[in-house]
C-alpha cells in the first residue's frame, strides 16, 4: 500500500512538473496608449491611398527594423468608397527584412503581385491575386464594382512577434540564398491559433508584438513618366512613459472559417456587430449582425491591442483620437504655363469603426448608415461620426461635411469657403467616401485619375495654399499631389513630367 501511495505521489509530482514546464506564456503586454509616430516607426502602418486608375500602379515597402524578432503582419486593402475589405493576407518578416509588393489593374479590376521572398500566407509569391468584390454592393453594376477595387487605402498591423529559435522563426528566416523555407507544414499550424490559444501560439513561436515597422509607398505612371511617393502613417503603441511597448497578441487564422471567438469582443466594425452601441441612422438598434464575420476579418485596427483597451470600442476610440485633427492645410498649383495640376487626398482610415454602409438597404433609407456609438472622442461622449454629421451621396458613399475652408493665393489674398464643389453648389467641402480626392480646377482626368470619391474644387486662384477645417476632430491623413509638365522636354529628348508629394499639415 505504501508502495502504491509513493508511486502515485511520484506520478503526480512528475505530472505536476511536466504541466508546469509545458505552460508557455506570452511576454506581458505593456502598451497603454497610441501616438502618431513622428519618426515613422510603429506597430500600425497606414498607406493613405493606393490607385490603379489611369494606368497608375501603386508600390509598397515594409521594413522590419527589429534586428532580433520576426513579425507577423496583417495586410488589408480597403476600398475608397466605404472602407470595404477588398483583399487581405498575412506576411511574415524575419529580422532586418524588407517586404515589397505592387497593385496594378486589368479588365477585372486591381490585382496584387509580389516577387518578394518573404513568407506570405497563403503563398502568393509570383502570383496575380485579383482583388475580391464579395463585400461590395450586389446592386452595383459590374463596371462600378471593378472601379471600386481601383482606389482605397492599406492597413498593416503587427499582429505578433516571432521568437528566435522557434519553428515559425526558422521557416520565415532567410537562408544564405536569400529565401526562407516558408514550409507549409509550419505555416498551416497558424490556422489553429487565435488570441485564446496562448499555449499553442507560444509553442509555435508567437509572442506579443513590439512594432518597429516602417513603410513607404509610391504611385508610378510609366506612360506619363510621373512618380509620387511618401511614407506610411505610423502609429506607435507606447507605455505611460512614452516608450515603445508591447501590444496584445492579436493573430488570427488566415482562412474563411467561422471564428471560434465572440466576434463582438474583437471588432468595433458596426456591420459585424449588434447590440446597444450599434444603431441605424434612424436611431433603431441593430439586433443581428448585418455581415457574418469569418477568421480573415480579424484582426482589424479595432481589435483590442493595449492593456487599457478591454473592448474594441475603447481601442477604436484611442486609435482614432491618435490620428484625429481639427483641420489640414497644404499647397496647390494650377499654373497653366507649366500645365500644373493638383489633387488633394483626404483619407480617413479609422472611419469604418464608427460608420459602415448597409448595402442591403436603399441609400436613402434610415438603415443604410450603421453607427457604432461606442467610438468616442477624448471627451468620451462625442462621436466622430453620427447621423447628424453624415449623409449619403448619389453613389452610395457616406459623406461628412467640413465646417469651413479658406484658400489663399501666394500674395496674401484669400477666399473663405471659396472652393465650389462640382457638381453641386455647396461652398463647403463635403468629404464623400473613406478616401476623398479633391481635384483643383480640373473637371477632366486629374492628377491621379480618381473617380470613386472625387470632387472638383473651383478655387479662385491659380496657385496658393488652403485649409480645410471640421466641426469636430476627424481622422484625416493624406497629401497634396502636384503634377508639372515642361512642354519642351520630350522634344529635346528628356522627360517633361514631374510629380511632387507634400503631406498634409494639421492641427490637433
Amino acid at each position: 500500500m505504501k508502495k502504491n501511495v509513493l508511486a502515485l505521489s511520484i506520478a503526480a509530482m512528475i505530472g505536476g512538473f511536466a504541466g508546469a514546464a509545458s505552460a508557455q506564456t506570452f511576454t506581458a503586454p505593456s502598451a497603454t496608449k497610441f501616438e502618431q509616430s513622428e519618426g515613422g516607426v510603429g506597430h500600425i502602418l497606414v498607406v493613405p491611398y493606393f490607385t490603379t486608375q489611369n494606368d497608375n500602379m501603386s508600390v509598397f515597402h515594409v521594413v522590419n527594423t527589429d534586428t532580433v524578432n520576426g513579425k507577423a503582419l496583417k495586410v488589408r486593402f480597403r476600398g475608397a468608397a466605404n472602407s470595404d475589405d477588398i483583399l487581405d493576407f498575412t506576411v511574415f518578416l524575419s529580422p532586418y527584412d524588407v517586404w515589397t509588393g505592387s497593385v496594378q489593374a486589368d479588365a477585372n479590376g486591381s490585382y496584387f503581385m509580389t516577387a518578394d521572398n518573404s513568407c506570405t500566407y497563403p503563398n502568393i509569391h509570383g502570383q496575380k491575386v485579383s482583388f475580391v468584390q464579395d463585400r461590395l454592393a450586389d446592386g452595383w453594376t459590374a463596371e462600378k464594382r471593378v472601379n471600386n477595387t481601383k482606389e482605397g487605402y492599406v492597413e498593416i498591423l503587427n499582429m505578433a512577434d516571432v521568437t528566435p529559435g522557434s519553428d515559425l522563426f526558422k521557416t520565415i528566416k532567410h537562408a544564405a540564398n536569400g529565401a526562407p523555407a516558408c514550409a507549409d507544414t509550419v505555416l498551416e499550424r497558424t490556422l489553429a491559433i487565435n488570441p485564446t490559444t496562448e499555449t499553442a501560439a507560444v509553442g509555435l513561436g508567437y509572442n506579443t508584438p513590439t512594432g518597429q515597422l516602417t513603410g513607404d509607398w509610391y504611385i508610378l505612371n510609366v506612360a506619363q513618366t510621373t512618380t509620387f511617393s511618401g511614407a506610411a502613417t505610423a502609429i506607435k503603441a507606447v507605455d505611460d512613459a512614452g516608450a515603445n511597448a508591447r501590444g496584445k497578441f492579436v493573430a488570427f487564422p488566415q482562412d474563411n472559417a467561422a471564428t471560434g471567438v465572440a466576434v463582438g469582443d474583437y471588432t468595433a466594425d458596426p456591420l459585424f456587430k449588434a447590440g446597444a452601441n450599434i444603431r441605424f441612422a434612424d436611431g433603431n438598434q441593430v439586433n443581428t449582425p448585418l455581415v457574418a464575420a469569418v477568421n480573415y476579418d480579424f484582426p482589424d485596427l479595432s481589435t483590442p491591442y493595449l492593456t487599457t483597451t478591454a473592448t474594441p470600442e475603447a481601442q477604436a476610440s484611442l486609435l482614432t483620437q491618435a490620428v484625429a485633427n481639427n483641420g489640414v492645410s497644404n499647397q496647390f498649383a494650377t499654373d497653366t504655363l507649366i500645365q500644373a495640376k493638383t489633387d488633394w487626398v483626404l483619407s480617413m482610415p479609422t472611419r469604418r469603426y464608427s460608420v459602415g454602409a448597409n448595402y442591403a438597404e436603399a441609400t436613402n433609407s434610415g438603415k443604410y448608415r450603421v453607427f457604432n456609438t461606442g467610438v468616442v472622442a477624448v471627451d468620451n461622449t462625442t462621436n466622430f461620426f453620427d447621423a447628424a454629421s453624415t449623409s449619403v451621396d448619389a453613389d452610395g458613399n457616406i459623406c461628412v461635411n467640413t465646417t469651413s475652408n479658406v484658400f489663399y493665393d501666394r500674395e496674401e489674398s484669400s477666399v473663405r469657403n471659396g472652393a465650389v464643389i462640382s457638381p453641386g453648389t455647396a461652398k463647403v467641402i463635403r468629404l464623400c467616401g473613406e478616401v476623398n480626392v479633391l481635384a483643383f480646377k480640373d473637371t477632366g482626368t486629374s492628377v491621379l485619375g480618381a473617380s470613386v470619391a472625387r470632387q472638383t474644387a473651383a478655387v479662385a486662384y491659380e496657385n496658393g495654399w488652403g485649409q480645410v477645417n471640421y466641426t469636430r476632430a476627424l481622422p484625416v491623413v493624406g497629401s497634396s499631389f502636384i503634377k508639372l509638365t515642361n512642354s519642351g522636354g520630350a522634344a529635346n529628348g528628356f522627360s517633361g513630367t514631374y510629380g511632387i508629394t507634400w503631406p498634409h499639415r494639421f492641427s490637433k
